[in-house]
């Protein structure tokens, strides 16, 4: 099975987990989309690089429903992620879902993904914290180190501005030690006044990803958004019928 490599990338950066134990940490997810509660974010997608690509995407309760707008042979293709990392793919005249393979979550395009789908306060907890700064901002670098052997990675490195909370650079560290990728954010948007992710650009072995985030809404998304059901094919029978 064939999946589109740029879109597991983009998923898997959306939703990735953090224990907030920091109120400014717990603030600068919020205004990168990860939000709490019923709360929800939608919005479009828009992804340049060694490819291009359009989609539209829903957030909520750390998972994601993401369909592909552009290109037009991909139109259509739906994938469902969420924070404990499961991911599965549809696409017209597929049967069903199917579940996507780590490994191909992890390689190439599919690592954008993963950075995107990552929330840092779920799944991680911070080992230490100290002053820095960010593009010439002063900033609290938190170390976060994984909760679990099968979180994404062992350990990240989260720059927070002082001025604003805002989570302005990620780099995300192998077991061994070892950076794999690294990612900068940028807040042109606004949501009830406040600064709201517009821009994420990924670097990964040399290669440069740009996700421009656009026409936002907050809601309270139905639970069957994020269903496996919801993604394509014949549902799943009832118990009992």
């Amino acid at each position: 099975m064939k999946y589109s490599p740029i879109f597991l990338l983009i998923l898997s950066l959306l939703t990735s987990p953090l224990v907030a134990q920091d109120a400014a940490l717990l603030a600068a997810e919020q205004a990168r989309g990860i939000l709490t509660g019923n709360s929800g974010v939608q919005w479009i997608v828009n992804v340049s690089g060694n490819k291009s690509a359009k989609f539209s995407a829903v957030s909520q309760n750390g998972k994601i429903f993401a369909e592909v707008l552009e290109p037009e042979s991909a139109v259509g293709s739906r994938y469902l992620a969420e924070s404990d990392g499961n991911m599965w793919f549809w696409k017209p005249k597929l049967s069903r879902p199917v579940s996507i393979p780590k490994r191909q979550r992890l390689s190439g395009d599919a690592a954008i993904g993963d950075i995107a789908s990552t929330s840092y306060v779920d799944g991680y907890k911070v080992a230490g914290q100290e002053a820095g700064e960010v593009n010439g901002e002063p900033a609290t670098i938190y170390t976060m180190k994984a909760n679990t052997l099968g979180d994404t990675y062992a350990m990240i490195k989260y720059w927070v501005t002082t001025n604003g909370n805002l989570g302005k650079k990620a780099e995300f560290y192998a077991k061994s030690g070892t950076l794999i990728r690294s990612s900068t954010m940028a807040y042109d948007n606004k949501v009830n006044g406040r600064p709201f992710l517009s821009q994420m650009v990924v670097n990964d072995s040399g290669l440069t990803i740009t996700l421009k985030f656009s026409e936002v809404k907050l809601g309270d998304f139905p639970a069957s958004t994020f269903t496996r059901d919801n993604l394509g094919g014949p549902k799943t029978p009832t118990p009992g019928r």
